[in-house]
């Protein structure tokens, strides 16, 4: 026992003195001599220390949420249903988001919001000028919010109005719009 105190000791000296030495400022000397060591403290980050029984489920969703997800990009996706299914009922709008983020999460679209958005001939609304002419609501930012935590559909990853698209496998219709999975 009296061996491990001492190595600990010596371990608890050694690092004192590597500190105290990267922590003088310029200039300063250190003599082998000294009795007392001096030591500047140094600016650290602060860690905070949250017990895990002190942290709640939603406060861990929102958490998550801040990661996937920053405002800019929930403003975007909020534009596009806008301009994507502005007629369409909430149902439609929600399926319309989860498209974006099934994109998102899929291996055969890329991995970011703006990307999927702004991927050449995916949503038409983006260059053809319809999205110019929408604003982003509130309302809409709210459901891509809702449909971060559980989504209508996982599956959706295409729609057109009119009629199924010549890509994926057909699903279901939504008023004007038709909806397909990948695969």
């Amino acid at each position: 026992m009296k061996k491990i105190t001492a190595i600990a000791s010596a371990f608890s000296l050694c690092v004192i003195l590597i500190f105290s030495i990267t922590t003088h400022s310029a200039g300063s000397e250190i003599s082998a001599d000294s009795q007392a060591i001096e030591i500047i403290p140094v600016s650290m980050p602060v860690v905070t220390y949250i017990p895990i029984e002190e942290i709640s489920e939603s406060s861990t969703e929102e958490i998550v949420k801040e990661e996937l997800l920053s405002e800019e990009d929930i403003s975007l996706i909020a534009l596009v249903t806008m301009a994507e299914a502005e007629g369409e009922c909430e149902k439609g709008k929600r399926l319309v988001i989860d498209t974006i983020l099934n994109r998102m999460d899929s291996e055969y679209f890329p991995d970011t919001a703006y990307e999927v958005i702004y991927q050449p001939y995916q949503f038409s609304s983006m260059w053809n000028g319809r999205v110019d002419r929408c604003e982003v609501r509130d309302d809409i930012c709210q459901l891509v919010k809702e449909e971060l935590e559980v989504r209508t559909n996982y599956d959706v990853i295409f729609f057109t109005a009119g009629c199924y698209s010549d890509y994926g496998v057909p699903m279901f219709q939504v008023e004007h719009h038709y909806f397909s999975r990948y695969e």
